[in-house]
């Protein structure tokens, strides 16, 4: 297929917070990762972040927020959610991730991880096969999409057993409370707390606290908590970027557990999400090899879209760089 010479240009850092912000929202792809506000927070663990756009005749082609952190001397980075790409057809969108490519090179960085955002189809697949897969991923490719319908019609979807567990929760005397105040982040620190003592687990948090601090007209972080006797038995932390949700963590304890307190907690967002006219919610990933079988039941039982996107690839200066990053990321965490 022909496609008409494009004159492709670069611009690095040159958007402020609204306008880097109002660029993403213009993507079909956009996502809390790739946002102002999720770059700034990383700061704070010693990545620092670089806002690339390629542009063609002053029209965004492709934008994508890296992450860089020097590691013995060495520049490594992540591209969580990115980049995204505006590209009409497969030769088009070759020339501008050369291009990209070339940008990232240029800032002395060894080996960039893109974890793209975009689903898997036939554009896709060619345009990201111009660079190799990653032998060791750092996230899931998997992830649950959710409309947001009316409560009624979101209950109808669901499967039996989750509405029936739907149900025995709403007979409890839960307040359900959309929180974006430290009181919310507390209570979802508490309850996380009480659930990782039970269950031995060590998951890495985001600094939520930090995070929250960034809230704004088109960025907010919320604790959507479950609470009986003002103690909290269940609680999500939920960023809302623009018109979409994303779901980060979940805690419950053992009398949220005994009264299904997370499966109402999920009804009920939906519910709130609804009400302050949000379009969609990325449920978040589910595991590519069963490993979390637990939490994929629970996630897939709500009957969202199972959304196989690109994946994750490299951009490296030589095949032993990448080699050499592959075998490091076994051992750290990126994300």
């Amino acid at each position: 297929m022909e496609t008409k010479n494009i004159n492709l240009q670069s611009q690095i850092n040159s958007l402020n917070q609204e306008n880097w912000n109002s660029l993403l929202s213009d993507s079909f792809d956009y996502n809390i990762f790739q946002s102002y506000e999720w770059g700034e927070l990383k700061r704070y663990s010693s990545w620092t972040p670089v806002r690339i756009q390629i542009l063609d005749n002053s029209q965004t082609r492709l934008a994508a927020q890296i992450l860089v952190k020097n590691i013995l001397g060495k520049k490594v980075a992540w591209c969580p959610g990115g980049p995204l790409i505006n590209a009409k057809n497969p030769n088009e969108g070759i020339s501008i991730l050369e291009k990209f490519k070339n940008c990232v090179l240029e800032e002395g960085i060894i080996n960039l991880r893109c974890k793209s955002y975009s689903k898997i189809d036939d554009l896709n697949t060619s345009l990201f096969s111009l660079f190799p897969k990653s032998s060791n991923n750092i996230t899931s490719s998997k992830s649950i999409i959710h409309k947001i319908t009316n409560v009624d019609e979101f209950l109808q979807n669901v499967r039996k057993k989750h509405r029936y567990s739907i149900k025995q929760s709403e007979k409890n005397d839960f307040r359900w409370e959309a929180l974006d105040n430290i009181d919310g982040i507390n209570y979802f620190l508490d309850t996380y707390k009480v659930m990782s003592a039970t269950k031995n687990l060590k998951l890495p948090l985001v600094d939520l606290k930090k995070l929250r601090e960034f809230n704004n007209s088109k960025f907010k972080l919320i604790s959507f908590c479950g609470l009986e006797n003002n103690i909290c038995l269940a609680s999500c932390i939920v960023s809302i970027f623009n018109k979409k949700a994303f779901y980060h963590y979940a805690a419950t304890t053992d009398m949220g557990r005994d009264k299904s307190a997370s499966y109402g907690m999920i009804y009920n967002l939906m519910k709130y999400l609804q009400s302050i006219e949000v379009e969609e919610l990325d449920f978040g990933g589910l595991s590519e090899d069963g490993s979390s079988a637990g939490v994929d039941f629970f996630k897939e039982g709500f009957n969202g879209e199972v959304v196989n996107r690109i994946g994750e690839f490299d951009i490296a200066k030589s095949n032993l760089y990448r080699y050499i990053f592959n075998k490091v990321i076994q051992f750290k965490s990126f994300n």
